[in-house]
């Protein structure tokens, strides 16, 4: 089962950073991030009825549903969609590898799991990959300062979808089912995404092309119900970190597709630098009894 709950978040994700990109030119990141998770909130609430599921939780748990959805599904991806219109989707899919670091220095911080000596090893490996795979806007700052702009919020984005992974995972340990967590989740993110674009005087209409909606509804349904639902569900079994794993294919995945339908070029430092964050996620995560063990 956990084997299967991976397979399916790496691939979808995989795919829909370059589906992301279907939306961005055709309209503001916040209004598309709004719809994307009030639809998938909708079908939430659709099928919690259908199939008399609980959605009946005490204030402490809504809040924390809130504060899980206003950093998974709303600014982690406001952020996420931004990043996109600066950089191609396959480089923001290798910001968000970051995640890995992120969620171990939580998982020891909220959970008290030790850091151990191969994390760090592997946090410096997968740094050195990044500075890599950017090596030319490093060094060329003064022409790629848009670039540069939208590896830090790719980076920011991970930084709140880590922390919307410690506050599912308080979720989980107290036996609250992923799609209750959700699908509630699902609903304050996409309101405070509301009343964050409506200060910013964003424009809600939406775009009326087989292009926009097929990529909504794809979005939605897979990149948000069945992906998120498959993750956190295997969050909460083997934990977060480990959870993370999904973090080290789908960004290969979302680089081949960049290749194909992007300007993206591979290059030496690109394909060193993708090597180098690969190897340091494996080595930060990877336990073969531990693994096992949560497998079986």
């Amino acid at each position: 089962m956990n084997f299967l709950l991976y397979a399916i978040c790496t691939l979808i994700w995989g795919s829909t950073w370059i589906v992301i990109t279907f939306q961005v030119d055709a309209a503001s990141p916040v209004a598309s991030v709004f719809w994307r998770f009030a639809l998938g909130s909708l079908i939430l609430f659709s099928y919690s009825a259908i199939t008399r599921k609980q959605l009946s939780f005490g204030k402490k748990e809504h809040l924390n549903f809130m504060l899980m959805g206003i950093f998974m599904f709303s600014i982690n991806y406001m952020l996420v969609y931004w990043s996109e219109t600066m950089v191609s989707s396959g480089i923001a899919a290798i910001c968000f590898t970051v995640i890995v670091p992120y969620n171990m220095l939580g998982m020891r911080i909220f959970f008290k799991k030790p850091i151990t000596a191969k994390v760090i090893a592997g946090s410096v490996l997968g740094g050195i990959g990044i500075a890599l795979i950017f090596i030319n806007e490093i060094l060329g700052l003064h022409a790629s300062k848009e670039t540069i702009f939208g590896l830090v919020l790719g980076l920011i984005a991970t930084l709140s979808a880590s922390t919307g992974n410690m506050l599912s995972q308080r979720s989980y340990r107290k036996a609250i089912p992923v799609v209750a967590s959700n699908t509630w989740g699902m609903l304050y993110g996409s309101v405070f995404t509301l009343l964050v674009g409506l200060v910013l005087n964003q424009n809600f209409a939406i775009p009326m092309t087989a292009r926009y909606l097929s990529s909504l509804a794809y979005l939605s349904l897979f990149g948000s119900v069945f992906a998120f639902g498959a993750y956190l569900l295997l969050a909460g079994r083997i934990g977060a970190e480990r959870a993370a794993y999904s973090g080290v294919v789908s960004p290969i995945i979302a680089l081949t597709l960049s290749s194909m339908y992007e300007d993206f070029k591979w290059t030496p430092y690109i394909l060193a630098g993708v090597a180098l964050c690969l190897l340091g996620n494996v080595l930060t995560l990877y336990s073969p009894k531990a693994f096992t063990k949560s497998a079986g």
